[in-house]
Parts: C-alpha cells; sequence; structure tokens
C-alpha cells in the first residue's frame, strides 16, 4: 500500500478515535443534563405538591404538568392518600423516602407501576398537616440515551464533516510532501547508467528535512561521478602505461621472429627483460593500488624508524651514495612492509635524480617522527610538486631518467602514509628535492629511576 494512502488513512484512524471519544463525551453531557433537568422538574413538582397540601388546594386527582408525569401524597403509614390520575389504585411509588431526619431524597425507579413501564426520576418531601406526618412524591420519566436527538443528529454530522474534511487534507498535505520525494525517486531512475551521473535531483523549495536529502542525494552523485571519472581516467592511464612496454616486447620479438639473421639477439633479449620489468613494477604497484583499494588494512608494530632507513640504505646499491644521519629510537607505530615501500620509492626516487649524492635525515619533530630525503638534482618545480603525487604521473626528468618506472610510486607512497596518519610532501630548498615523511610518533617512556 503506498504511504500516501497509509498515512491518510491512520490519520482518518486517529481522528476518528479522538472524535468518537468527542462524540460519546457530548452524549453523556447531554443526557446527564436531561437527567439534571428532569431530576429538578420531579423536585419543583414534589414541591408543588407540598404547597398545595399546606394551602389545602389539592384536587383529587391530582393535577399534573403532563400525562407522563405521576404524583402522590402518602399517609404516616405510608398508604396512598391521593394520586394522580394515572396511578389512581396503584400502590405507592417505590421511591426511596426521606430518612427520620431529612426532608427530601432522590431516587430513581423502574418497572411502576408495570413491569415494562419506563424507568422514573422520583423526589420524595416530607411535610407536616395537623402535626400528621405526609410524603409527597412526583416523578417524571427517566431520560434516554439520545434525550436530544437533534443535538446527537448534529454533532454527528460534524465529526462525518470532520473525519472527512481531515482524509482529504491528510491526503492532500502527504501529497504535497511526498512530492518532492517522488522526484527524486523518479530522477534517481532516470540514472540508470554511469553516463547519466552528471543529473541531478531538484530541489525543493521548502528548506526542510525533503531538502536535506536531495542535497545528500546530490552530494552522494557528485562523488559518485568524481570516483567514476577518476576510475576511467585511472584505467586509461593504465592501458596507456601497459601499452608502451607490451608493444616494444612484441616489436622486438616479431622483428626476431621474422628477420632472425639481422637482428642482435642479446640486444632483443636485453629489450625484452627491460619491458618485462617495466610491467612487473606496474602489475606489482597495481595489486598494492588494489590492496588499498579494497580496504585491506596491514597490521601495524612499534617501528624503529632509523633502523629501518639504514635498512633500505644498505639493502641494495644505487646509482649514487646515500648519507644518513639518524637520532637514536626514532619509533613510531606503523607496518613495516608499507613504511619499507614508502622509504624504497623515497630513496631511489633521490637516487634516480641527484648528481652525486643523497642525504637522508632522521630525526623527531614534536610529537611527529620525521625522515627527509634530499638530492642534489634539478628539482621539482613549485607547480609541479602536488602533480607528482598522482597516479601514472611523471614529469619530463622522470621519464628520461627512469623510462621503466611505472608513475606510480609516490602515489602509493603517498596514500600508505595517509592511512598511517601521516604527511609527505616536497619542501623549498637551496638545491634538488627535499622530501619530507611526517609520521605520528609515540610519546617516549620515561627513562627508569636509579636504584
Amino acid at each position: 500500500m503506498p504511504i500516501k494512502v497509509r498515512m491518510s488513512v491512520a490519520a482518518v484512524l486517529v481522528t476518528g478515535l479522538l472524535v468518537g471519544a468527542l462524540y460519546a463525551v457530548v452524549l453523556v453531557l447531554l443526557r446527564q443534563e436531561a437527567v439534571d433537568e428532569a431530576q429538578l422538574h420531579a423536585s419543583r413538582a414534589a414541591q408543588r405538591l407540598v404547597f398545595d397540601a399546606e394551602a389545602d388546594k389539592l384536587s383529587s386527582p391530582l393535577i399534573t404538568s403532563s400525562r407522563d408525569e405521576l404524583a402522590q401524597i402518602l399517609g404516616r403509614k405510608g398508604q396512598v392518600v391521593k394520586a394522580s390520575a394515572t396511578i389512581l389504585g396503584e400502590p405507592s411509588i417505590p421511591a426511596t423516602l426521606p430518612a427520620p431526619q431529612e426532608l427530601r431524597s432522590d431516587s430513581s425507579v423502574c418497572g411502576y407501576p408495570r413491569p415494562d413501564s419506563p424507568c422514573l426520576l422520583a423526589t420524595a418531601h416530607r411535610f407536616f398537616l395537623d402535626n400528621k406526618p405526609f410524603i409527597a412524591i412526583a416523578a417524571t420519566p427517566e431520560p434516554g440515551l439520545l434525550p436530544r436527538p437533534m443535538w446527537a443528529l448534529l454533532f454527528g454530522v460534524v465529526a462525518i464533516v470532520t473525519l472527512i474534511l481531515r482524509g482529504v487534507s491528510m491526503w492532500w498535505a502527504v501529497g504535497r510532501t511526498l512530492a518532492p520525494v517522488e522526484a527524486i525517486r523518479a530522477e534517481m531512475d532516470r540514472i540508470i547508467t554511469a553516463t547519466d551521473l552528471h543529473r541531478r535531483v531538484p530541489l525543493p523549495e521548502r528548506r526542510d528535512e525533503i531538502q536535506r536529502l536531495a542535497m545528500s542525494v546530490n552530494a552522494t552523485l557528485d562523488r559518485l561521478e568524481r570516483a567514476v571519472e577518476q576510475q576511467r581516467r585511472f584505467v586509461s592511464d593504465v592501458s596507456h602505461e601497459l601499452r608502451s612496454p607490451i608493444t616494444g616486447l612484441r616489436t622486438g620479438l616479431e622483428a626476431a621472429a621474422l628477420l632472425p639473421d639481422e637482428i642482435d639477439r642479446a640486444e632483443v633479449v636485453e629489450s625484452a627483460l627491460t619491458a618485462t620489468e617495466r610491467l612487473e613494477n606496474i602489475v606489482a604497484d597495481l595489486l598494492v593500488l588494489a590492496r588499498r583499494d579494497a580496504g585491506i588494512a596491514e597490521s601495524t608494530e612499534p617501528v624503529d624508524l632509523a633502523a629501518l632507513v639504514r635498512q633500505e640504505v644498505d639493502r641494495r646499491p644505487r646509482r649514487v651514495p646515500v648519507t644518513v644521519t639518524a637520532d637514536p629510537r626514532v619509533m613510531v607505530e606503523a607496518s613495516t612492509l608499507g613504511i619499507s615501500r614508502v622509504l624504497t620509492n623515497l630513496l631511489d626516487n633521490g637516487a634516480r635524480h641527484a648528481r652525486a649524492a643523497v642525504q637522508v635525515r632522521v630525526f623527531r619533530d614534536g610529537e611527529d617522527a620525521v625522515v627527509s630525503v634530499h638530492d642534489d638534482g634539478h628539482g621539482v618545480p613549485a607547480g609541479s610538486r602536488e602533480r607528482v603525487f598522482e597516479r601514472f604521473v611523471r614529469l619530463g626528468e622522470g621519464r628520461r631518467r627512469d623510462p621503466r618506472g611505472s608513475g606510480l610510486g609516490l602515489a602509493i607512497s603517498r596514500e600508505i602514509v595517509r592511512d598511517h596518519h601521516g604527511s609527505l610532501t616536497i619542501v623549498d630548498s637551496p638545491v634538488g628535492a627535499c622530501f619530507v615523511l611526517r609520521l605520528p610518533a609515540p610519546a617516549p617512556a620515561p627513562a627508569p629511576r636509579p636504584a
């Protein structure tokens, strides 16, 4: 069932319960008012009998204001002395008589003078004539469930009209409220392919929850469009980077196959190895990116950053010497494999662009552990210092010095560092480029007190 129908039906049901309860209260109040008026009428009729008896004006039979009204005068022993015309010869009205210390009592009487007679509201008054006690009883019919049918009908019509108006107003209000939601749903249905991500859902004019929902949907579409566009660029860049080594490898193999006597096989093998190494580097970097984009977290442990830098420097020789200046025990909480990859990328990048040497410093700066890798090469232009951290971006100098590179090393390094809540930037330096790695470092343990 549509939400519009459900909400309208619910509103009508709730309103119906409230109106029904109010209608019942009104009927009860109307009946109580009618009962009070009938009881007052019976009391006044009984007082009138007393006044007529004291003035010796009683007639026989007793005169009443209507045929439905009953009246009796009882003697000291409870015998009927006088009665109205409709109950002549009938026994006394079984009303509650006043107590000895009271002059009046009200009561309800049913089944008089016959068992099928309607209930009566009776008032009994005690009075004295010539020092003899008498009781005057007057009774009127008790009002029924609907003593005022016209009022009950009027309130019933008002209740029904209220329910109808409530249902119509709720139907209109819910439809007006949900119209923007329906527009959002319809627009989302039209966005069926990645090529439609430029579309946006309409924003309602009213500043309410629906407008905030539409804004959230549009923000989500913005992020999705950017992610899809980034993915497209990534696929295009991967295809472009893979095409070059594959083309070179295929060309060399085809030439060796077609002209075996004219081709230097050693040169073909070396070229194939170079292309294969580049393919291997690209695939390895893509695997790292895939693991990271999949959210596969690596375990962390306390790492001595200074020792790890020295280990990476000593692991394999590079084109230029690498000098390390490190403070003792610069500890961080990190993934050894991930930070090792970052350090390897920075050292390889520095050695690739340096003229004669690479200098590495490891020290603690406040709450950060810092590694700076400084080479004496041509440096990175200020306008390109952020571009070099983008995927598959390689400047002309980098392509010339390392044609086997994938253009992913620095991008992967920055993303690994961000996963460790750190930063990787290029800072100003007099000569060459200076890459600065910052990682949050735990507070150093207090020195043990001497025994």
